[in-house]
C-alpha cells in the first residue's frame, strides 16, 4: 500500500471518528427535523462572503510573487486559489501543492517558488489565527479556563506561550539562513553533478518564494487583505446564525462569531477531507461550551454551513477555471 493511499485512509478513519464523536450524543430524528426547519436566505450573502475572502487570498498571494518582476493574470491566481479548496476538500493539503502547481504551468514559472509562496502564506494565517486566539482570550471569552477546556490547554505552562512567537522568530532566521546557504551552494564551480545542481535549484527557489514577504513592498495592503480574508470568514460565521435565529435565542453577535471562526479554523486544519468531521465536532462542542447552545442545534449548524461551503467550492471551482482559460486565450488573441 501506497504512502499517499495510507494517509487518505487515516484520514477517513479520523474523520469516521470525528463524526461519530459529534453524532453520538444527538437524537438524529431531532437532527433531521432541524435540518428542515432551516432557513435559505442567507446562502447568497455567504457564497459572496465566501467569493470575497478567496479573492482577497488571490490578491494578497499576488504581492508575495512582485519579485517575479512580471505580471501575473488575477484569474489564474483566483483559480488557483479555487483548485486548491476543490482538492483539499477532496485529499486533505492536496490543494496546497495543486494550487501552486496549477498557476506554474499556466504563467510559466517555479512551481518550487510558489509552493514556497504557499508556505509562508499558512504561516502567516497561522500567526493572524494565534492572533484572533489572544483577542478572544482577552476581550471576547469571560471564562478563560472554558477557554482552555475547549483546546486542551489547560495543562500547557506558561513558557509554553512565550515560546510560540519565539518559534516564529527561529523559523523565519532559519529559513533566511538556508536561502543564503543553497546560494553559496548554486554559485560553487565545483559542483559537477547535474543531479546536485538540480536538486540545490529546487531547494533555493523554495527557500526563495518562503522568503517572498521581504519583497511585500505595500506593506499596509499586504495587512488590509489579510484582515479582508478573515473578516470574510467571520462573516462566513456570523451570517448562518440567521438561519435557525441563533442571534434572538442565544444572543450569538459578530463577536461571538469572531470565537467560532477561530474555532473553526482549528477545525479544518485537521487533516481529514473537507474537514469533515473535525469542524463539526469543534464547533459543536464549543457552542454548547461557551453559549449553552444545545448538542443538536449546534451540529445542525455546523452541518448545513459546512455542507453549503463545499457545495460551493466544488460549483465555483470549475467556473473559474473555465474563466481563467476563457480569459487567458482572449489575452492571446485565440477564440
Amino acid at each position: 500500500m501506497s504512502k499517499r493511499v495510507l494517509n487518505i485512509l487515516v484520514s477517513i478513519i479520523v474523520a469516521a471518528l470525528f463524526v461519530w464523536l459529534a453524532i453520538r450524543s444527538v437524537d438524529l430524528t431531532e437532527l433531521w427535523i432541524q435540518m428542515r426547519s432551516v432557513t435559505y436566505y442567507w446562502i447568497p450573502f455567504f457564497i459572496v462572503a465566501m467569493l470575497f475572502s478567496h479573492f482577497l487570498r488571490a490578491e494578497r498571494w499576488r504581492l508575495l510573487l512582485i519579485s517575479e518582476n512580471r505580471s501575473v493574470n488575477r484569474s489564474t491566481l483566483f483559480a488557483g486559489v479555487m483548485l486548491g479548496y476543490v482538492f483539499n476538500n477532496l485529499i486533505p493539503r492536496l490543494g496546497e501543492i495543486s494550487r501552486p502547481v496549477y498557476v506554474a504551468k499556466q504563467q510559466n514559472m517555479s512551481s518550487s517558488n510558489l509552493i514556497g509562496t504557499i508556505v509562508i502564506e499558512r504561516l502567516i494565517d497561522v500567526a493572524t489565527m494565534m492572533f484572533l486566539i489572544l483577542l478572544a482570550a482577552i476581550y471576547l471569552v469571560s471564562d478563560l479556563e472554558m477557554l482552555h477546556q475547549l483546546f486542551g490547554t489547560e495543562d500547557w505552562p506558561w513558557f509554553v506561550y512565550l515560546a510560540i512567537p519565539l518559534l516564529f522568530v527561529l523559523v523565519g532566521a532559519g529559513l533566511w539562513l538556508m536561502y543564503k546557504l543553497l546560494l553559496i551552494l548554486e554559485n560553487k564551480s565545483d559542483i559537477s553533478s547535474p543531479l546536485v545542481l538540480k536538486i540545490v535549484e529546487k531547494a533555493r527557489s523554495f527557500s526563495e518564494g518562503m522568503i517572498s514577504i521581504r519583497y511585500v513592498k505595500n506593506w499596509p495592503l499586504f495587512l488590509l487583505l489579510t484582515a479582508g480574508i478573515w473578516g470574510g470568514y467571520i462573516i462566513m460565521t456570523f451570517l448562518p446564525f440567521y438561519m435557525m435565529n441563533l442571534q434572538d435565542l442565544y444572543g450569538l453577535g459578530l463577536s461571538d462569531a469572531v470565537v467560532l471562526t477561530m474555532v473553526s479554523s482549528v477545525g479544518v486544519s485537521i487533516p481529514t477531507p473537507a474537514g469533515i468531521g473535525s469542524y463539526h465536532l469543534l464547533m459543536q462542542q464549543s457552542m454548547w461550551l461557551l453559549y449553552e447552545v444545545p448538542l443538536v442545534t449546534a451540529l445542525t449548524y455546523a452541518t448545513i454551513t459546512h455542507a453549503i461551503n463545499v457545495l460551493a467550492v466544488f460549483l465555483i471551482g470549475p467556473i473559474a477555471l473555465w474563466w481563467d482559460k476563457y480569459n487567458t486565450l482572449k489575452q492571446t488573441g485565440i477564440r
